[in-house]
């Protein structure tokens, strides 16, 4: 595995290669605690059953797509969960704004204004199923500056890129409710990450964890891979008034999943300055490319208490 800080990787690479993939992840809490969204793009992932509407019948063809959900008050209000052919992902490149296109939804980076744009547009002859949103991240800094871990596995060849992990987000939302149109704005703090590389269906990676939170004055972000042979990835990023204030590969966790359903409960991370607990509050996909969660952290600094009660979300990405 390798981390890295080069925030210009986030653009997709075009390689259709077998194994290849590329996957962005897009998460933001409103600053009322009453909308919360999760999306995934993703090209060349083998994961892509269930998926309520395709652009193909043969689902050897399908190989990119997109996952968006959106709750309001813990209560699931819109999904779209897609797959497509290959050659339905398109790209456009004018004036360095790099786009992506996947029918009428779209990420691109508008460079000149330093902000990326997610939108989500489904069209229906249905007034309960149409949908569209705006979404605009802002990056409160712009430059990443962890150490890039590299390794020296060059089978695997995989990447993760917290591409923007701390954005002001303004959400503008439009969909129907009871055949009447439903408006919503809303502004809150989101994060923005990218997995890539080239893996086979037999890659040796077991578990995936990835969490991710931020307060007015702090921001948490931690990464766990677990490989089949016993080895592990590991990467925990504090950021203090958006400077990275701690970072570290070296430190023990443990997790504890419910008995029969093998979810994770709960995840506490301890070092020997850092101490972290999680607890998950809300299972809110459950999906081919495993759960994610809206979960409460507390973080403390050498005995000093630095996050508290704080909502974000934790992935867990089981094989």
């Amino acid at each position: 595995m390798k981390f890295i800080t080069d925030s210009e990787k986030f653009n997709y690479s075009g390689n259709h290669d077998p194994g290849s993939f590329e996957m962005w992840y897009f998460e933001a809490l409103d600053n009322d605690g009453e909308y919360f969204f999760t999306a995934r793009i993703f090209n060349g992932s083998p994961f892509t059953s269930g998926a309520k509407k395709t652009g193909s019948d043969n689902s050897s063809e399908l190989s990119c797509g997109i996952r968006f959900y959106l709750y309001f008050q813990n209560r699931l209000i819109y999904d779209a969960v897609f797959d497509y052919k290959k050659n339905e992902f398109k790209t456009d490149n004018n004036d360095n704004d790099f786009k992506m296109l996947l029918e009428k939804n779209s990420f691109y980076f508008d460079n000149a204004n330093n902000k990326f744009h997610l939108n989500i547009n489904y069209s229906s002859q249905e007034f309960e199923n149409k949908f569209k949103a705006e979404f605009e991240f802002t990056p409160i800094f712009k430059k990443l500056s962890f150490f890039e871990k590299i390794t020296t596995d060059n089978q695997t060849g995989l990447y993760w890129l917290p591409v923007s992990p701390i954005n002001q987000v303004l959400a503008k939302i439009k969909f129907y409710k009871n055949y009447k149109r439903v408006k919503s704005v809303f502004e809150g703090k989101g994060y923005i990450e990218k997995s890539f590389g080239n893996v086979s269906r037999d890659l040796k990676i077991k578990t995936t964890y990835i969490g991710k939170f931020i307060s007015d004055i702090y921001s948490f972000v931690f990464f766990v891979s677990e490989i089949k042979d016993g080895n592990k990835n590991k990467k925990i990023l504090v950021y203090k008034n958006n400077m990275l204030m701690i970072e570290k590969e070296e430190f023990d966790y443990t997790v504890k999943k419910t008995l029969f359903s093998s979810k994770v409960k709960s995840l506490e991370i301890k070092s020997s300055d850092l101490k972290i607990s999680l607890k998950n509050d809300i299972n809110i996909e459950s999906s081919e490319f495993g759960e994610k969660y809206i979960s409460i952290i507390d973080v403390t600094v050498n005995e000093v208490s630095i996050l508290k009660n704080v909502y974000g979300f934790f992935n867990d990405e089981t094989r």
